[in-house]
């Protein structure tokens, strides 16, 4: 498992109302709830490809 941390990303407004509103889409199409949540990748070092 990669020991990688992934901080959260930093979001405006606009985005976390968009992603909200696809978690409901999506709970809606599936009849389940949905929580999507947004990280940020880790950069590769400088010794990684």
């Amino acid at each position: 498992m990669n020991k990688d941390t992934y901080p959260f990303a930093e979001l405006r407004q606009e985005d976390i109302v968009r992603i909200r509103q696809l978690e409901e889409s999506l709970a809606e199409s599936t009849g389940h709830p949905i929580t999507l949540i947004a990280f940020e990748s880790p950069r590769p070092s400088a010794n990684e490809g």
